[in-house]
């Protein structure tokens, strides 16, 4: 922050006695000159003089302190007094004008800008849709709950996946990092599957390709009546699980076509699609498992803050509890360092809070470096022993 010396016309503000009376030719106003100002200035001003209201104001701390010199016009301070009132006015003008223009550039009418206010949110116009040819991928997104008889053990389909992605999702808002851990290793897992089916699609493809070549053109099986399903999820996530419930479908068809085609036996086919179906269900099991116990009552409230020592005794419970269910939260989640595609958390806090949930982060690699250490030291321990044996 500096000063600054500028001209102010300052006009009327000290006008003497003898020109105070009404203006003739023989009497007119006499203007006083144009005298010179300090003020304080800054970068950042909204005057285009750079000048600082909160630099004046600190100059003119004890000025203002003292109810009977801001009534002095002889007090040397007295101008600057009077410039600060003028110019935060000025500023109220400024901002109650940017707040009614919606901040739009000077160019654009009244009536223009006041129409953001009515502008609607963005819905969806048309009905997101999934179609599906076969059995295993219609069960694999819809799942199946327990049968009365209880012989058949509950499947974890698609949807229910999505739901509890979107209540991962909704969490984060909390500042949860348990929920940003699951909604990671929900993205890490699905990529590794959507590369698992997409390696098995080449596959096919390319001997069905093959076929081709040899001047053999074969149809991939589609279904007579395919089903035709409303989407509408309520997060980002839950296309996610649309997408990958369509690539399994795909899949589906043409191993099927391959096994009709007599280029894949009946083992064969059978065994690659139960081997996939089951590395789908089991990532669908693990993302629903941090939904089950994360949304409970107990551990909605559960969120950064509650890894701070001696905090919360309720907070402390919530990070205890999540601890031996899950295990120990990564440091870099916790941080922020790995966040996940999606997350509703808008976190403001401020530099001291920031530094404390450092220190905490800290603090929680350096148990993970430890535990890590420890654990090749048991395996360096177990190599020795084995080759003593």
């Amino acid at each position: 922050m500096a000063t600054t010396v500028a001209t102010t016309p300052n006009v009327g503000k000290k006008a003497s006695k003898a020109n105070a009376a009404s203006p003739s030719l023989n009497n007119p106003i006499l203007i006083p000159a144009a005298k010179s100002m300090m003020f304080e200035t800054e970068p950042n001003s909204p005057f285009q003089d750079g000048y600082s209201i909160a630099g004046e104001r600190a100059v003119l701390a004890e000025f203002l302190a003292d109810p009977q010199r801001k009534f002095d016009e002889n007090d040397p301070l007295y101008d600057r007094h009077i410039e600060l009132i003028d110019r935060e006015d000025q500023l109220d003008r400024m901002k109650a004008k940017y707040q009614s223009s919606k901040g739009a550039d000077p160019v654009v009418e009244h009536k223009e800008a006041v129409a953001m206010n009515f502008l609607g949110s963005l819905v969806d116009d048309g009905v997101d849709q999934m179609s599906l040819h076969t059995k295993e991928a219609f069960r694999m997104f819809m799942g199946r709950s327990r049968d009365p008889e209880k012989q058949l053990q509950p499947i974890i389909g698609g949807k229910r996946v999505a739901a509890a992605l979107r209540a991962l999702w909704v969490l984060t808002g909390n500042d949860n990092p348990y929920a940003d851990w699951g909604l990671l290793r929900h993205e890490q897992t699905i990529k590794e599957l959507g590369r698992l089916l997409s390696k098995h699609i080449s596959d096919a493809q390319a001997a069905l390709d093959q076929q081709k070549s040899r001047g053999l053109t074969f149809s991939v099986l589609q279904s007579s009546s395919p089903q035709v399903l409303n989407l509408g999820f309520k997060s980002p996530y839950g296309y996610a699980v649309a997408q990958l419930v369509s690539d399994f479908d795909y899949f589906v068809r043409l191993q099927k076509t391959l096994e009709r085609k007599n280029l894949r036996s009946d083992q064969q086919v059978r065994q690659i699609i139960t081997e996939t179906t089951r590395v789908i269900r089991r990532v669908f099991n693990e993302t629903a498992r941090f939904d089950r116990w994360l949304v409970r009552d107990e551990m909605k409230g559960l969120c950064r803050a509650d890894f701070v020592p001696d905090g919360d005794p309720e907070g402390a419970k919530r990070v205890q509890f999540a601890t031996e269910v899950f295990g120990p939260c990564p440091a870099e989640v916790y941080a922020g360092k790995l966040q996940p595609r999606h997350s509703r958390r808008r976190i403001q806090i401020s530099p001291a809070e920031r530094k404390l949930l450092q220190v905490v982060s800290d603090e929680m690699l350096r148990r993970e470096r430890e535990a890590d250490a420890g654990a090749l030291d048991e395996a360096a321990e177990q190599e020795i022993a084995a080759k003593l044996v």
